[in-house]
């Protein structure tokens, strides 16, 4: 057989085994949907929240937040009770495209998971940023109060469609964040510029069940204006989705 046959051969292998290993827990490209009065089921909506075909990574469609000012503006679509209860981890990947970020100083959140903790009370997991623009990991915390922080020096991209895959481990209390297939963060990798502004759990961050998977986007603070963002082939999976082996 000859080189190059033997390389096409084990490429294709590869591709098989790759599909074959990887468990898709739920996935929505947003085709289906219509874009007048549009229900997302099984997707929960909150704000201005729209199906869109102006922009789209893949096919003709792709979901567009409108969101303003503070948290009741907020531009949100939630899923409940999509990772299966058992599950310690869980990967989720997605495309996205930020017309312009939030301004410095803002603090914004794109992508939560939230659900009660072993310890009784409810938690939130984040991936957004604050300053300059830049990726954070935010966890805040129901009945008890925390709110903590981990910066990085990444600023998310903008004008463009860019992939990202994010992960989180509720029995190691980790989460990872890669952008473009780039990793740009790992929770317990290190404590550069990490804190909380309450402290009832010890700065801990403890990982609650993945009961509800929320995206979009909010800025918590005023002064920010509107944001208009897109997203588009959600995944959920319990391994790594390359982003390369995704094509529009």
């Amino acid at each position: 057989m000859k080189k190059g046959v033997i390389l096409v051969f084990i490429v294709a292998l590869c591709v098989i085994s790759c599909k074959k290993n990887t468990t898709i827990i739920f996935q929505d490209d947003f085709e289906k949907y219509p874009q007048e009065n549009i229900i997302l089921e099984p997707w929960e909506m909150s704000g201005k929240v729209n199906i869109d075909t102006t922009k789209a990574f893949s096919g003709k469609k792709s979901i567009q937040f409108i969101s303003g000012e503070g948290y009741k503006q907020r531009a949100f679509i939630t899923l409940k009770n999509r990772v299966p209860k058992e599950m310690k981890s869980y990967y989720g990947s997605l495309k996205m495209y930020v017309e312009e970020a939030s301004p410095d100083g803002i603090h914004w959140t794109m992508i939560q998971a939230s659900g009660k903790t072993p310890k009784g009370f409810l938690a939130e997991v984040r991936y957004g940023g604050q300053h300059n623009k830049r990726i954070m990991a935010n966890y805040d915390t129901q009945i008890i109060k925390t709110d903590c922080w981990h910066h990085t020096q990444f600023k998310i991209p903008e004008k463009r469609w860019f992939s990202i895959q994010w992960y989180m481990n509720r029995e190691t209390n980790n989460m990872k964040l890669w952008i473009d297939d780039e990793l740009i963060h790992e929770l317990n990798a290190n404590t550069i510029d990490k804190g909380c502004l309450n402290n009832e759990n010890n700065s801990e961050w403890t990982f609650p069940l993945f009961e509800n998977i929320t995206l979009g986007w909010v800025d918590y603070q005023l002064g920010g204006g509107q944001r208009e963002v897109w997203i588009d082939d959600v995944i959920l999976s319990t391994t790594y989705i390359d982003s390369t082996t995704i094509t529009p």
